[in-house]
C-alpha cells in the first residue's frame, strides 16, 4: 500500500473527509470514529468491563467484535425505541419496560433527547418514542483500528489480550492474525 494511504480505513474514508475521533456523545463516555462508528481503541483498553463478542464470518471475520461497556450515568433516561402507529390518544403508556410518548405530545426535555441521538428531526419522525435507562452501552470494535500508527502497542496489546485474537498489519495493508492473542 503507498505510504501516503491512511492505514485503518485504506482511503475509503477520504471521499467523506477523512476520518477523526469524536468525543462522547448520546451519553456515551467513550470516542468514537466519525468514518466508522468504532469504539476509541485508547478508550476500550482503558475500560475491564467487556468481553469481545465477535460478528459473524459473512463480515469477513475477525475484522469486527460488539462490546458492552458499562454505563457509567445508570440513572439517565435514553430514547430506546420507536414505533408508528395510528393512535389517536396522546397519553404515556408504559408497555416493554419503556415509557412511551407521543412525538407530538413529547415534553421538551425528552424532543431534546430524541433529537440529540438522531433517532427524529422536525420532518422525519416516527409517531411514538420509549424511553427507559440502560445499564451498559453497546459498542464495535473494528480491528482495523489497531493498524493506527499512532497507537500505542500497551493498547494494542491489552485489546488483543482481552479478544483473545493477535493481529499483524503489513505495510501492504495485508491482516494476519492468530488465535489466543500474543505469547
Amino acid at each position: 500500500m503507498p505510504s501516503n494511504i491512511d492505514p485503518v480505513h485504506h482511503g475509503e474514508a477520504e471521499r467523506w473527509g477523512g476520518w477523526s475521533w469524536r468525543e462522547p456523545r448520546y451519553g456515551e463516555h467513550f470516542r468514537t470514529c466519525s468514518y466508522c462508528g468504532c469504539i476509541n481503541p485508547d478508550d476500550l483498553a482503558a475500560d475491564q468491563s467487556w468481553r469481545a463478542d465477535w460478528a459473524d464470518r459473512k463480515y469477513g471475520w475477525p475484522h469486527k467484535f460488539y462490546v458492552d461497556i458499562l454505563n457509567r450515568d445508570p440513572g439517565r433516561l435514553f430514547a430506546i425505541g420507536s414505533q408508528s402507529s395510528g393512535t389517536v390518544d396522546a397519553s404515556p403508556r408504559s408497555t416493554m419496560g419503556l415509557t412511551w410518548y407521543r412525538y407530538d405530545a413529547m415534553p421538551d426535555e425528552l424532543l431534546e433527547i430524541v433529537h440529540a441521538t438522531r433517532m427524529a428531526d422536525d420532518k422525519q419522525h416516527a409517531d411514538w418514542y420509549g424511553f427507559g435507562t440502560r445499564a451498559a452501552h453497546h459498542a464495535k470494535f473494528y480491528s482495523t483500528h489497531l493498524a493506527d500508527p499512532g497507537l500505542s502497542d500497551e493498547v494494542r496489546l491489552a485489546i488483543e489480550g482481552r479478544s483473545g485474537i493477535a493481529f499483524d498489519f503489513t505495510p501492504d495493508g495485508r491482516v494476519g492474525w492468530r488465535l489466543g492473542g500474543r505469547s
